[in-house]
């Protein structure tokens, strides 16, 4: 049916409560009419308590393997850095790459040499404020 008269139950912030650190959540709100019967609507966000919130990866040389990695943190990220794992599809050579990061900083970028040409599985991970590596990827 349409909706003539909206009377929301709830309004302004939904508490969740306190989310751990280092999960990826998805929630899932659901709106329904005040009778109960239909459902207006239904929305499914994820959120995420990772500090990493993005990782890119492009390659500058292919005959070099010059490949840099760049970190992207949320505002107000109290971690050390970012970890990246590296693990090529069809011989199983991997690698691991750490990046510290200035406090505050937004992004952070380092590149190496000598990545063999393969598809890899790649892997972000957050290096916390104490220097432990997370071992849930964050991307």
């Amino acid at each position: 049916g349409i909706i003539t008269q909206y009377s929301p139950v709830i309004t302004g912030e939904i508490n969740v409560g306190f989310l751990d650190d280092n999960q990826m959540w998805s929630v899932i709100i659901v709106l329904i009419y005040e009778s109960g019967l239909e459902v207006v609507s239904m929305i499914q966000k994820n959120i995420s308590t990772f500090d990493v919130q993005r990782g890119d990866v492009v390659v500058q040389d292919s005959t070099t393997g010059l490949v840099c990695f760049t970190c992207i943190f949320v505002e107000g990220s109290q971690s050390l850095g970012c970890s990246i794992e590296y693990l090529c599809t069809r011989t199983e050579y991997d690698g691991q790459l750490n990046i510290t990061r200035p406090l505050g900083s937004q992004n952070v970028t380092k590149c190496i040499d000598g990545i063999y040409v393969c598809d890899y599985n790649i892997s972000f991970h957050d290096i916390e404020h104490d220097g432990v590596i997370s071992n849930q990827p964050a991307y």
